[in-house]
């Protein structure tokens, strides 16, 4: 069972970095394609719609936890049971919100864009709404196979959807524009879950080739968990469109463009190390059935590891931002690079209050974790709107980020105080180091990189010099940590095995 743990660890990490690479090529793609203007409608369109994505929250949810719950218990008619009612019941939902969101994110749009670009934006709406129900539902089916803690399918079928999505982009692009770039994300989404419905059906044996079967005691039984979690997933989802439109209505569409951008990649990050904590979520459900005990041991694990990794993650991303503006935008962008530290610093703290989210949800124990992200969602839009109006688009992200570390927080400390777990295994004495110096190489390599002059040799050596002082810096605290022969002990067993 450990290895398996492991094995969907890093595979999901490997997953995640995938579709960076990928992410990374695509926007610099369409931002020689079609410009970053337009890049900024797709995102603004997409995060109008995106609220579609909150059927699979909840649901998605409660497969994982009752998949692994009566998998735990043997009850494997069950499970086929509780997919089909899921995958039915999403269905109705996802009828139903699409009919009212969709002429609300008509008019939000019609709001926010001016009036040639906003028939670009309707345009492509329709098709958007297609890709995001493909997607939901692709979620769900993909839940049913991370509640068999087997999350190296789901992997395994991320990489290859966003491994698709690129050709089909370069391809219709050009061709098509905005609608093209539509179309490809239409077209891999259907793929793929074509191929996972496949997939599941091989590992739940009972599903039948279309699901009919719909039990009100399986749908009540997610829905008192699920409902709870939709909430949650409500005030997280609403975060993203609110600071879009706040950045374009205050900022202008290229603004929005960048902030896409660093958001993109600050999340990517996030990620990178999220992820792979998530995949605890059904080991702690199975848990809870039979060592609840060992639940506490659990979490101080995992918090130690997300300590180790995430400061230096961030801190690195952080002094780096104007290296990867020339890289990615194609020129230094100051406000790309702002947009990144304080987004940062933001999902910093959410990825330290990851380990209590993911025991929260793995336990059932979502009241903190609802009161959290609803402090968030509160603050951020009116945070954000004081501080466009009096600072500009730039001044909204800072909000933004304000909003989410103090949504978090709540979560973290409130797990603490239910658990009676003492608060000073929020700094662990192992890492203080690592903290210093991560903090420190931020604050004194950012400044050399914004000043390089680019497109020179000396430029050129003079990057890869500072690059590795400030990797040194860094790094020479990691490898004397404890944690870092942990990990290198269990990825090379894993490899070996």
């Amino acid at each position: 069972m450990k290895r398996q743990i492991v094995l969907n660890a890093l595979t999901t990490v490997g997953q995640t970095i995938a579709n960076a690479a990928v992410l990374f090529f695509l926007y610099r793609f369409l931002i020689h394609t079609i410009g970053i203007d337009r890049l900024g409608i797709w995102s603004l369109v997409l995060a109008t719609t995106s609220m579609v994505t909150l059927v699979n929250q909840g649901f998605g949810t409660s497969i994982v936890k009752f998949v692994a719950q009566y998998a735990a218990r043997d009850r494997i008619n069950d499970v086929s049971a509780l997919m089909q009612t899921a995958l039915i019941s999403a269905c109705a939902a996802l009828a139903i919100v699409s009919v009212g969101l969709y002429p609300a994110a008509r008019w939000a749009l019609h709001i926010v864009l001016p009036a040639t670009q906003f028939a670009e934006a309707n345009a492509i709406l329709p098709l958007a709404f297609v890709s995001l129900w493909l997607n939901v539902l692709e979620g769900l089916l993909q839940a049913g196979f991370a509640g068999h803690e087997l999350i190296t399918v789901c992997n395994y079928l991320e990489v290859a959807g966003a491994l698709s999505y690129l050709p089909l982009a370069f391809l219709l692009v050009p061709k098509h524009g905005l609608l093209g770039l539509a179309y490809a994300q239409a077209i891999q989404a259907a793929a793929i879950l074509v191929i996972t419905w496949l997939l599941l059906r091989k590992r739940v044996s009972a599903l039948p080739i279309f699901p009919y079967r719909w039990r009100r005691a399986l749908f009540s039984e997610m829905a008192s968990y699920g409902l709870h979690f939709q909430f949650i997933t409500l005030s997280q989802a609403l975060r993203e469109p609110v600071t879009k439109m706040l950045i374009a209505k205050f900022g202008g569409l290229a603004l929005t463009g960048l902030y896409e951008m660093a958001a993109r990649a600050v999340f990517t990050l996030r990620e990178v190390i999220v992820q792979a904590n998530q995949v605890l979520v059904p080991t702690i459900s199975r848990l809870k059935e039979r060592e609840p005990a060992s639940i506490p041991a659990v979490y101080r694990e995992s918090y130690r590891l997300v300590f180790f990794l995430a400061f230096p993650a961030f801190a690195l991303l952080t002094a780096l931002s104007p290296l990867v503006s020339r890289v990615w935008v194609g020129r230094y962008e100051s406000a790309f690079v702002e947009f990144v530290a304080m987004l940062s610093a933001g999902w910093l703290v959410n990825v330290l209050s990851n380990s209590a989210y993911v025991v929260d949800l793995g336990t059932g124990a979502l009241r903190w974790v609802s009161v959290g992200c609803v402090t968030t969602a509160l603050l951020n839009p009116i945070l954000g709107s004081l501080a466009g109006y009096f600072g500009g688009g730039i001044a909204v992200a800072g909000a933004c980020a304000f909003s989410l570390a103090c949504g978090y927080c709540i979560i973290v400390v409130a797990y603490h105080l239910q658990n009676h777990a003492p608060f000073i295994q929020l700094l662990p004495r192992e890492s203080v180091a690592i903290v210093v110096t991560s903090v420190a190489g931020a604050l004194i390599f950012l400044p050399f990189f914004r000043r390089l002059p680019a497109h020179s040799l000396f430029s050129a050596y003079a990057t890869a010099a500072i690059a590795a002082a400030l990797a040194t810096m860094v790094l020479i605290p990691m490898w004397t940590h404890p944690m870092r022969k942990r990990v290198l002990q269990l990825v090379f067993s894993r490899m070996s095995a």
